[in-house]
């Protein structure tokens, strides 16, 4: 699911909501402690059995936090972040801006070859795919538009022209990727002017808890809506409580099935990545740390068998979670583009990318649920009503569809692979 970043690592003080995610986010103005969580006659088994583990552990929780390694996202992973923009040889140091872009699972599914003649292309990892959620690899090649854009701006902040080749041999159809590449990429110096949207390059991120209780001004919804529109890409918003009143059920709604289907929601429990030493060592996936989700791991509590439990306190807090933030979204946008080929899914992704970037000069955060967009036979019933809702029209696909509010609170960068490990021999 294109859960940005379509991210990524969550509050600690919410120890099972963010898992559902897949940018970093949690909100660093919260002390660290342990919930208190009451006990009642109607709490389940499963829910008291998950208590007892958190107040027979009093004293370890409250010692954990003292630990090495316990933070809710280790430096190593985020070092890309950091690095962004340094070193002496021009292609990577564009690349490095570029593989900050969102995509799909936090998968990072590209690598790229630097040849001889001074281009890069770029490829899709076959190894990091979503068979289940995303089998037409659409999602992912949105995430590969996301990042030739972030390309295509440092570059320019740099005063070259990066001239985009898309397939250049030859273009996938639509049941997938495969082992040709997604673009060439030749940087030509012709005094090319910076875009302003790049200075927020390293402030975006993708926001997966409730919003702030301020609304959207409708003049930032217009801003937001000129930044994500471009040639193939048309951006549409509202607003209007009664629809917006609608997307909400239906983001609940499609993330129900996805996580009440195995198969689909198994895709997710195998990206998570729990506690400091497993972000550090993968730096890709949906990443859960913090002390309390150490405390938790060590208490066996988060294991992928509970995840999998439809009766565990580690499934069921999620989808209560949804159920309880989704409305109090009031701004939702959505980007059209034409239904047929490769090309518009890499137009969407830029323009997504443009989108988040424009959100964060504006002091705004945004999330693309992309669940009711996800193409396998249990979500069609649902992806009909969504369409009628938004009026997508014949010749049209819905690409991405986008919730935007204010923070509450602070931002966690989400994990990034090393550079030279996207890069091929």
């Amino acid at each position: 699911m294109f859960r940005v970043d379509y991210g990524k690592p969550v509050n600690h003080d919410e120890p099972i909501v963010n898992l559902f995610t897949n940018e970093a986010v949690m909100n660093d103005s919260r002390p660290s402690a342990t919930p208190t969580l009451p006990v009642s006659a109607s709490v389940s088994p499963a829910r008291r059995g998950f208590i007892r583990v958190i107040g027979s552990s009093a004293v370890i929780a409250a010692a954990v936090p003292t630990l090495p390694g316990c933070s809710a996202m280790p430096d190593a992973a985020t070092e890309a972040w950091f690095l962004a923009g340094r070193g002496e040889e021009t292609r990577r140091r564009l690349l490095s801006w570029a593989i900050l872009a969102p995509n799909p699972h936090n998968l990072q599914p590209w690598t790229v070859e630097l040849p001889a003649d001074g281009s890069i292309v770029l490829f899709s990892d076959p190894t990091r795919t979503l068979p289940m959620t995303d089998p037409p690899s659409r999602q992912l090649t949105i995430g590969h538009g996301a990042f030739l854009e972030l390309l295509s701006m440092a570059a320019a902040a740099e005063g070259l022209r990066a001239e985009i080749e898309p397939f250049p041999a030859g273009e996938p159809g639509p049941e997938r990727l495969d082992a040709r590449p997604i673009a060439r990429v030749r940087l030509r110096r012709d005094g090319i002017r910076p875009d302003p949207l790049f200075a927020m390059a390293g402030a975006r991120t993708t926001w997966k808890k409730p919003f702030a209780a301020r609304a959207v001004a409708p003049e930032a919804l217009a801003a937001l809506q000129a930044a994500a529109t471009r040639p193939g890409v048309a951006a549409s918003g509202t607003q209007d409580p009664a629809r917006v009143a609608a997307l909400n059920d239906v983001m609940v709604r499609a993330w129900e099935i996805e996580q009440r289907t195995p198969r689909t929601w198994k895709e997710s429990v195998d990206l998570t990545r729990v506690g400091a030493a497993e972000i550090a060592r993968h730096r890709d996936g949906i990443s859960l740390g913090g002390p309390l989700m150490e405390l938790l791991r060590l208490a066996g509590q988060m294991t992928p068998e509970k995840a999998m439990d439809p009766n565990s306190t580690y499934f069921t807090s999620g989808i209560d979670r949804v159920r309880a933030w989704a409305p109090a979204t009031g701004t939702w946008l959505w980007l059209r583009t034409a239904a047929d080929g490769r090309v518009p899914q890499l137009e969407a992704g830029r323009a997504f990318v443009r989108l988040q970037l424009q959100a964060a000069a504006l002091g705004l955060v945004t999330q693309p649920p992309s669940q009711v967009l996800q193409e396998y036979p249990e979500m069609r019933a649902l992806q009909r009503e969504f369409k009628t809702l938004v009026g997508q029209r014949a010749g049209e696909k819905v690409q991405m569809l986008v919730r935007v509010g204010h923070p509450d609170g602070k931002a966690v960068r989400s994990p990034r692979r090393a550079l030279q490990d996207l890069i091929r021999a």
